[in-house]
């Protein structure tokens, strides 16, 4: 299917002048005005994150309660345990506060739940072993603020302070304190803090209260690679400690980093957020996923380099096994989904029997860009259901699976992601319930996915002063992310296919006189479009250094056609030859139509057809009165190929759209 291209229309004057006012290209002015920097102060804001202050930790709700208890806790020699969670946020926020805590003297350790036999958040077991140990006090990090029960059930014999990111519920624990900025009496400009980011805040003010000194930053790092890995926005207060993170993550103090850097061949290079999300990060969850998240948090607080290398190697072999079982894991559901009716789907739930819990999300999130469908993938075990879901702008699955209570042991989650539990005899009447909510919340035409692009530009008017000064939009992510540029008619030379199973695409663009270099991931069936003929492309601008050369280079994101912008047609006989043309071309693939009108005409239109939608909706109600279209019995459409030859006015829509006698 093509994508549709939205491109931000930003105003050229304003794009112009605030170039001059900020002495930055016209191209990095036009990319700052589409996310909304539109005067100097908000461009000095953005891009000189460094200047900028932190905001007061005590503008958190219950900070003050937090440091409070903390501090006679430290004074008295009491036992705290930090409990985290086992993803890369819940790791780095235990590193952090931890290392802190020690080195303002208190007594503390760290528990972090198995993914497998404990699950996510308090656990009661969990907190009658470390009770005995003589914890008196928990301090939670990523988690916590939905614990209600659990934190209810040990009021008597331990303390409770709740460190979080995750929006309330109805009632939040009552504990010392619960420090949250997402909570509803919330002050605090920065809302969306990672888990780590929190704990940051927490360390900040436990500094200024115990020392009467500032925080001395010492592990901005690990506060950066914890808030990349999390994909909160990087934006505001989460921007300005990723920035000053990365620019101290190549030559950190921390071993265990310094060692994971090294086994992932990113010494000696500058570490953007990019490396750390797809490199770095991915190794930290990694043993949570398929382990035990303590080997995480071992390597991060390693002393020893021999121990810190032997930790990282084995993070970088469990990476590879993760890779192994995501695939081996897509790869059965994709096998389900070659049976099922995949043209007229609105949702994929897939489920199988043992599939690996700690890679489920990873497989959904790889269905759902693949397919652009809201994407369950469920794990059954001794008839239970475990799953994890990743959803498309416009589908809200945590309030769907809402709708599906009947269907559902348990769930939670957010808008975009969510997980549950399912009883494996329910998984089919799951599925049903969420076609019926796909139905509900969204229009067909929410279904054709879409690019967000900057600008058109070809890549022969980018220069590389104007890529490297694009580099001051880093660190890119959420809510920020790498400016994506389009441009159309462009022709190709020098196409061949790259990598050890000839999977990527290497060619170069040629336009006004230039050649740029260009590399399309996972396209090899796109080398005969680029070596004939002319081609559209989106892409992203980037350096590529290599044997000490640098050079602009390309990175591909599409090379098909944009779907066109509607157009209100005329019915005449030539549109409905055309729109009949791709029901027939359809229907002898074997592909079955939808009894959505809507469903088809979005079809169509994902097809390259210039007409609106509803143009394509009133020519197949002409096909339906004309009998050319009939249902097939099974809630579907179907041509009848046998019908007589008929007349366009016998049709009463056609009439009325032509303004034809009867």
């Amino acid at each position: 299917m093509h994508k549709i291209w939205n491109v931000k229309e930003y105003d050229k004057d304003k794009a112009a002048a605030l170039a001059a006012e900020t002495g930055v290209s016209h191209l990095l002015a036009g990319v700052m005005l589409n996310r909304g920097i539109d005067s100097r102060e908000k461009a000095e804001e953005f891009l000189h994150p460094e200047r900028c202050e932190y905001h007061d930790p005590y503008l958190l709700p219950d900070m003050a309660a937090a440091v409070k208890r903390l501090r006679q806790v430290i004074e008295n020699h009491e036992q705290i345990a930090i409990y985290g969670d086992y993803d890369a946020d819940g790791v780095t926020a235990t590193t952090l506060l931890l290392q802190n805590l020690r080195q303002l003297g208190a007594v503390a350790d760290y528990y972090i739940p198995n993914r497998f036999t404990e699950g996510y958040g308090i656990n009661n077991e969990a907190l009658e072993k470390l009770y005995h140990l003589g914890v008196r006090l928990i301090i939670t990090v990523d988690c916590g603020i939905k614990s209600v029960q659990e934190i209810a059930s040990m009021a008597d014999k331990m303390d409770f302070i709740i460190t979080d990111h995750h929006l309330p519920g109805d009632e939040i624990p009552k504990a010392v304190a619960v420090v949250d900025a997402h909570r509803k009496d919330s002050v605090y400009p920065c809302r969306e803090l990672a888990g780590v980011g929190i704990a940051f805040k927490l360390c900040q003010a436990l500094w200024q209260e115990m020392k009467n000194e500032p925080y001395r930053e010492a592990d901005l790092e690990i506060a950066a690679l914890g808030t990349v890995a999390d994909a909160v926005p990087l934006v505001g207060e989460n921007r300005k400690i990723v920035a000053a993170g990365l620019k101290k993550m190549s030559a950190t103090k921390y071993i265990g980093l310094r060692a994971l850097i090294e086994v992932t061949g990113l010494s000696g290079r500058e570490i953007d957020s990019t490396a750390v999300g797809f490199i770095l990060a991915p190794r930290i969850n990694v043993a949570g996923r398929l382990e035990s998240a303590r080997l995480s948090v071992e390597l991060l607080l390693s002393q020893q380099k021999d121990e810190a290398m032997q930790m990282a190697q084995r993070l970088n072999e469990l990476n590879t096994t993760r890779k192994e079982l995501k695939n081996q894991i897509q790869a059965a559901a994709e096998r389900q989904l070659a049976d099922a009716d995949m043209d007229n789907a609105r949702v994929i739930v897939v489920a199988g029997e043992g599939w690996h819990h700690g890679v489920l999300g990873l497989v959904a999130s790889s269905l759902q860009e693949k397919y652009y469908l809201p994407t369950v993938v469920i794990s059954v075990k001794d008839g239970i259901g475990k799953g994890s879901c990743r959803s498309i702008s416009g589908f809200n699955i945590f309030e769907a699976l809402g709708h599906c209570q009947e269907q559902l042991l348990q769930f939670g989650g957010h808008a975009m992601a969510a997980g549950l539990t399912v009883e494996e005899g329910k998984i089919p009447a799951l599925r049903a319930a969420l076609e019926r909510e796909t139905m509900r919340q969204m229009q067909p035409e929410q279904f054709i996915p879409s690019f967000t692009i900057d600008m058109e530009i070809s890549p022969a008017e980018i220069t590389m002063p104007m890529v490297e000064e694009l580099g001051m939009l880093e660190p890119c992510g959420m809510a920020n992310e790498s400016p994506l540029f389009a441009c159309r008619s462009l022709r190709g030379t020098n196409g061949e296919l790259k990598g050890t199973d000839a999977s990527h695409l290497k060619f170069s663009v040629t336009d006004k006189g230039r050649l740029v270099d260009a590399i399309a991931f996972n396209m090899p069936e796109m080398l005969g479009r680029v070596s004939r003929g002319s081609f559209d492309m989106v892409y992203a601008i980037g350096i590529n250094e290599w044997r000490d050369m640098r050079n602009l280079q390309c990175i591909v994101k599409c090379l098909e056609n944009p779907v066109p912008v509607g157009r209100n047609m005329v019915l005449n006989r030539e549109f409905l030859k055309g729109i009949y043309g791709f029901l027939l071309k359809r229907a002898k693939a074997g592909r079955r139509l939808s009894a959505d009108l809507g469903w088809i005409a979005m079809q169509a239109r994902g097809e390259g057809c210039l007409a609106t939608l509803e143009n394509v909706k009133d020519a197949l109600k002409i096909f339906l009165e004309l009998g050319l279209l009939v249902e097939d019995g099974s809630g579907g459409m179907q041509l009848n190929l046998d019908s007589p030859p008929m007349k366009l006015e016998d049709s009463p829509t056609y009439r009325r759209l032509n303004h034809c006698e009867a």
